[in-house]
This record gives C-alpha cells, sequence and structure tokens, in this order.
C-alpha cells in the first residue's frame, strides 16, 4: 500500500551553504513563499526540498532528484559538514505518522542513502520553463505537427484556469508533437486561432506548464516552484496564486516557490518565509511585512523606528507620537507576527545598529514574561556562558510591549474598554453591539464594519482617538510613552 498524506512540517538547517542556524517551517498553509535578495539561500532551499524524497513506485513521470544533482562537488567545495534536520509526517495504511524527524548530512558521502529516504511524489518547475519552445527549437525549416485533443478532466480545469488567470478564453487545449523530433509542444485555440508553444511568448508558456505540473500531481505531492513571479504582471501572478492555493487545499499539495515580488507578502493564504543573512547568520521572517525587511537592507530617515505587528498597533504608536508632537522624528513600521519580534531584534543587534533609538513592541498578549522572552532570543544566540547571556539581553533591549491584563487580546481589551466608556458616540455604540465574535480580530473589524467605514485605517483612526479618552489609554501605552520620552530628553527632539 502506497505512503500517503505526506507533509512537510519543517527543516531546520544547522550548516548548508549560506544557510547557518535556520529553521524554516511550511504550515499552516499548503502553500508557501520564498522571499529574499539574491544571495539569501532561497535557491539551496529548494534544492534541499527536492533532493529530501525519494519517488513512490507508484508516481507518474517519476523523477529521482538526489543532492548531488543540485549541490555537485567542485575544486571550491565539497559540501563537507551540511546537516539539516526535517520534521515530516505520513500516513501508511491505517497508521499514521506524526512528526517523524530525519537528519542529512554530507561528509564522505551525503546521508541517508539515497533508497532510505522518505517517499513522496516531487516535482520542480525550474526557471527553464520560462525560456520559449522556439528558442530551443533547432529546426528552421517547415515542422510538421500532429495535433492530439485533451479533453480530460484535468485538461478542461487547465484551460478553464489559465484562462482566468491570463484573461484570456481558451476555446482548446492540446498537445502537438513533431513528426520528424517527436517533441511535444503546448497547443491552444483562442480568437479562433490555433498555435502552438513555439508561438507563444514566454509567460503564457509558462503558466501552462506551471499548471499541467499542479493538476496532474498525485495527491500530497510536493511542488517546488522557482521564481514564480518570472514573466508574469502582478494581477496574473496573484490570479495564478489563487488557482495554485485552490488546488493544493483540495489535494492536500505542499507548493513552494521563490519569489521577489513583495506585493506577495501581503497575502494571508498563504506562509511568507523572508530569508535575511546578516553576514553572521541567517534568520527567517513569518509573516512579514515588506518594510521591515527593506529597514534591515536600507538605511533609517528618522531617528526614531518603532516596530509593532500589525495596522491596530501601527495606529496605536501613531496616536502616542501625535500626542507628544514628535511624529515627524518617528517611523513606523510592522513586522508581522509577534516571533519575528526576537528576529528582527536579533537581526538588528548583528548589524551592530543603535538599538537604544529603536523599539519593538509586541501586543502584550504573548511572551508577557522576561523568561519566555529570553528563551525565544536563545533561538539566535545559544548557550549559558556570559558573552551569550549579554548578546541576548543587548537583543533583548529594545523589545517592548503594550501593557495588557492577562488572558485577553489587544482586540478584546480596545473593546471592552470602549463599552465601559459608553459615552452615547458612534464608537462605543458600535462596541456595545458586539458581544461574542469567532476570531478575536473581529472585535475591532466588526466596529469598523459598523461605523461604515471602507477604508480600514479610517475606521482604526476614529477608534484609537475614542480609546484615547478612556482611563486606561495612560497605562495601556506607558512603555511606548516612556521610552518616546527619554530618547525625547537625549536627542533633544524638542
Amino acid at each position: 500500500m502506497p505512503i500517503r498524506q505526506q507533509k512537510l512540517n519543517s527543516i531546520d538547517f544547522e550548516e548548508l551553504k549560506s544557510l547557518k542556524n535556520i529553521k524554516i517551517t511550511f504550515t499552516p498553509n499548503n502553500v508557501t513563499g520564498i522571499f529574499g535578495v539574491n544571495g539569501s539561500g532561497k535557491s539551496s532551499i529548494i534544492h534541499t526540498l527536492l533532493s529530501l524524497y525519494k519517488p513512490g513506485d507508484q508516481e507518474p513521470n517519476r523523477k529521482n532528484f538526489k543532492f548531488s544533482e543540485f549541490f555537485t562537488p567542485t575544486t571550491h567545495t565539497r559540501w563537507v559538514g551540511s546537516k539539516f534536520t526535517i520534521d515530516y509526517s505520513y500516513r501508511d495504511g491505517i497508521n499514521e505518522f506524526l512528526n517523524q524527524t530525519r537528519e542529512y548530512s554530507k561528509q564522505d558521502r551525503w546521508r541517508p542513502k539515497y533508497d532510505r529516504r522518505p517517499e513522496r511524489g516531487v516535482y520542480f518547475v525550474g526557471i527553464s520553463s520560462c525560456v520559449p519552445d522556439i528558442e530551443v527549437e533547432k529546426k528552421d525549416g517547415m515542422i510538421n505537427l500532429v495535433t492530439h485533443q485533451q479533453n480530460g478532466p484535468n485538461a478542461v480545469r487547465i484551460r478553464e484556469k489559465a484562462s482566468f488567470i491570463l484573461n484570456r478564453n481558451y476555446q482548446e487545449y492540446n498537445r502537438h508533437e513533431s513528426n520528424h523530433t517527436s517533441r511535444k509542444y503546448i497547443g491552444l485555440r483562442a480568437q479562433n486561432i490555433n498555435y502552438s508553444s513555439l508561438n507563444m511568448g514566454a509567460g503564457e508558456q509558462r503558466v501552462f506548464k506551471i499548471l499541467e505540473t499542479v493538476f496532474n500531481a498525485p495527491d500530497s505531492s510536493l511542488i517546488v516552484i522557482d521564481e514564480i513571479d518570472l514573466t508574469l504582471h502582478t494581477d496574473a501572478l496573484n490570479r495564478l496564486l489563487d488557482v495554485l492555493v485552490e488546488r493544493a487545499n483540495q489535494k492536500n499539495l505542499q507548493i513552494v516557490f521563490t519569489s521577489h515580488r513583495e506585493e506577495l507578502t501581503k497575502r494571508t493564504d498563504i506562509n511568507i518565509r523572508h530569508i535575511y543573512q546578516t553576514g553572521t547568520a541567517t534568520l527567517c521572517f513569518n509573516e512579514t511585512n515588506p518594510d521591515c525587511l527593506t529597514r534591515l537592507t536600507g538605511t533609517p530617515v528618522r531617528p526614531l523606528e518603532i516596530f509593532v505587528e500589525d495596522d491596530l498597533g501601527e495606529t496605536i504608536a501613531r496616536k502616542v507620537t501625535e500626542e507628544l508632537q514628535i511624529t515627524r522624528h518617528c517611523a513606523i513600521k510592522r513586522f508581522g507576527a509577534a516571533d519575528n519580534s526576537f528576529t528582527l531584534g536579533a537581526g538588528m543587534f548583528l548589524k551592530g545598529e543603535e538599538l537604544e533609538n529603536i523599539s519593538i513592541f509586541i501586543d502584550g498578549d504573548k511572551y508577557r514574561t522576561a523568561a519566555e522572552m529570553d528563551t525565544q532570543m536563545k533561538k539566535y544566540f545559544t548557550g549559558n556562558e556570559q558573552n551569550a547571556v549579554d548578546r541576548r539581553n543587548a537583543a533583548l533591549s529594545c523589545i517592548r510591549q503594550f501593557s495588557l491584563p492577562p488572558d485577553v487580546s489587544p482586540e478584546q481589551f480596545i473593546n471592552n474598554a470602549l463599552q465601559e466608556l459608553n459615552d452615547g458616540s458612534e464608537v462605543c455604540n458600535a462596541a456595545n453591539a458586539i458581544q461574542a465574535v469567532n476570531d478575536r480580530h473581529q472585535y475591532v473589524d466588526g466596529m469598523i464594519s459598523a461605523l461604515g467605514y471602507d477604508d480600514k485605517m479610517l475606521g482604526l483612526n476614529k477608534i484609537v482617538d475614542k480609546l484615547a479618552t478612556t482611563p486606561i489609554w495612560a497605562g495601556y501605552t506607558q512603555n511606548l510613552r516612556d521610552w518616546l520620552n527619554a530618547r525625547i530628553q537625549a536627542l533633544h527632539l524638542n
């Protein structure tokens, strides 16, 4: 009975090329995007993914990717010392195996042996799929093509999805075969014109090749796509991702792609993994905002920088800077999930930034104690010797939090405060209308909807303006206010 329901949960790199002490997760979504500047390690990650598994006997068009194919020994490097561990799950018959681990390493040879790797269908859409077929066709005379109609369920789905992605009504999707070389080409009919991939642009051709791979792969396969954004404009790229997410969820596929297109990091239906090299370590940011990475690779333009988790945190921080009349001196940026605060703090420390002028604010409902925060920072500075402790403390020095009571989210805390104020205003009436929610964000998002704001930031500003009149405001924002007042005095900002 074949192995089923395979899932790669994470890879923990000890060392592989430029990747050092970095863990990358591939949950909870089925589609993961790997982002980062050139040289950050994206290619090493996807080449590793391709080589983790051996193909099952039932896999169509089975391809046995091997580490030696992507990490070829040369006179400059033999990859000796490479080491990483995966966490994966699968089902074998009625037995389910969760959170299994497998270590891979290279000394004299790659281990484990290739036939001892876990079993899974793995498919790769590389950059070569962007090269138009006409550029690799050697014949310059007449090419006689024989057409084979494709009318199966998957072929119909591919044609329909390509029409949606490229905003073009494809009437037919066929397969052409050259009668002198046996080479095969994609065949299409649109606007009553028949043509093959020999006459396609790179973007159109690649969309079909990606869709063919994704729709023909067996359930639970791993599909890796290098530089998914090449040759596609942003609208088509987002529609392609809509299709990939839908198909991955239907067939329990895992799709991992690399990209430089930071517009995609705004999506919430894919895992965002942003790789950043500090020079001495590799960091992975999860679900982060482009502002955060731009800051790490650029130069600050204002003397004080405040990093917050999301748009609510940004609105609160901006209100405090307005009250202190120093908004012009502050850059406020988002970093995403709370875990990223420790990655960002470590990155700032390793870059040698002036941490006293940087404040990274977490919401206050997670990692509330100093011990919890120290545990998170140990991921980047391990050990208990004094040097490691000093480095952790230095990196932690810029991480602060808003003051929340235990076991309450910031959204619920704000909603409760406005209900207690109950001054008859629109904002308080909107808060009172919300009594129970499925998602904590609805404590605030529901208020914005009730107030009739289509622009979320306008609604947040209205809510935070009212929050600033409540008795809890000063205490809730005290840590931010204290830090800003100290920097105002030290930098003579007023």
